[in-house]
């Protein structure tokens, strides 16, 4: 599977998995696990590196979630924030994570990132 496709999935996923856990709780861990899944695949994993990135992930998920729900933040300051959240969850990523697989977490962040940016993340184009 090509990174941008991994990367598309990712993105999808973390959209669709805020959304689908209130809707319904089976289906947004049935997203968790494949995006669980598929970062274990990526940054070749452990079992147990993989179980410690999803628990890290999922921490910073509600804080991540009200910061781009609080209308009352403009939209730098909402980047502003979300990119201390960046750097708290580096931080314990890098207690779990090899410096190479830092690396890769932080360019398949960076190329999600760009493709949300870009309108990437709302469509599938096959590539």
């Amino acid at each position: 599977m090509s990174m941008k496709k991994i990367l598309f999935f990712l993105a999808v996923a973390l959209t669709v998995g805020f959304y689908a856990q209130a809707q319904n709780p089976q289906h947004g861990e049935r997203m968790r696990e494949m995006m669980k899944q598929r970062l274990k695949d990526s940054l070749q994993l452990s079992d147990a590196q993989s179980d410690s990135v999803a628990v890290i992930l999922q921490e910073f998920q509600p804080q991540q979630r009200d910061i781009m729900r609080d209308q009352g933040l403009s939209r730098e300051d909402k980047m502003a924030k979300l990119g201390e959240l960046r750097t708290a969850r580096k931080a314990k990523l890098k207690a779990v994570l090899s410096d190479e697989q830092i690396e890769k977490y932080e360019a398949m962040e960076e190329r999600m990132r760009e493709q949300m940016r870009q309108g990437g993340g709302r469509r599938f184009n096959g590539n």
